[in-house]
């Protein structure tokens, strides 16, 4: 039973940086401070019990005004390998492609999804799930969709200190996903760039879930992962600990 509760929570663990809210400078004071590359490296933990799994997440400047955002999980029970092309537009990532690929725990699936922003924006979806014949399909977006990975970069635009409730809508795979998130305050945490205060914020897929994913961002790295903690129950969680930095916050390191 304790593999199998670790399997569970190695498949939880992936969506930990799939979520992450919005956080608090204005569109127009971050245009003038646009997105710089980084790479950060993260330990994954279940329930305080350190595992060699890591994850790597990377933005790079791209051609043509875009971006990449990338995260890769590498062990000897999964591959996950993310990977969103975007352009940055008033403090806000606008998707261009979307790739997911995840091979592990007997099942294997890719998603491929190209974002079209012309009126009325859509997304079509091509879908390899396990043996399965590949499915196509397309479905309408909003404006504001994101997808599950840039939406990591919303987190400098969105908060405010008037309000502590949010939604945010992504489209992933073949349907739309709405996220309800809840700010809890903030917290100071020891990390390889020294103590940094950040904003501890709670995500569910549900209102009333009791499944849930707490995230601490912080502000002064432009509102970067930190620490995630996904929770199945009280005493069983997966949790990532930032454990390594390179980017233009170096000088942070002791």
């Amino acid at each position: 039973m304790a593999d199998l509760n670790c399997v569970r929570l190695f498949a939880a663990a992936l969506a930990l940086l799939w979520a992450i809210p919005a956080a608090a400078e204005t569109a127009a004071a971050q245009e003038q401070h646009p997105l710089q590359p980084f790479s950060v490296e993260y330990r994954i933990n279940v329930s305080r019990i350190p595992t060699p799994v890591k994850a790597d997440m990377r933005l790079e400047a791209g051609e043509d005004d875009t971006y990449r955002l990338s995260l890769d999980i590498d062990s000897r029970l999964m591959r996950n390998s993310e990977l969103s092309i975007f352009r940055w537009r008033d403090c806000e990532p606008r998707t261009l492609h979307y790739l997911h690929s995840f091979k592990g725990f007997r099942r294997e699936r890719d998603y491929q999804m190209d974002f079209f922003w012309a009126p009325p924006p859509r997304v079509d979806v091509v879908t390899h799930s396990d043996d399965e014949e590949p499915d196509t399909r397309s479905y309408p977006i909003t404006e504001e969709t994101l997808d599950e990975l840039t939406m990591l970069l919303t987190a400098r635009c969105r908060l405010n200190d008037e309000q502590t409730d949010y939604q945010l809508t992504t489209a992933y795979g073949k349907r739309h996903r709405t996220h309800f998130i809840q700010v809890q305050g903030r917290e100071t945490l020891n990390t390889p760039l020294g103590k940094l205060e950040t904003i501890r914020i709670e995500k569910r897929r549900d209102q009333d879930s009791r499944r849930r994913t707490v995230f601490w961002l912080a502000p002064e790295l432009d509102y970067l992962l930190v620490r995630a903690r996904h929770i199945e129950s009280p005493g069983l969680f997966g949790e990532l600990r930032m454990i390594d930095y390179e980017g233009p916050f170096d000088y942070l390191k002791q």
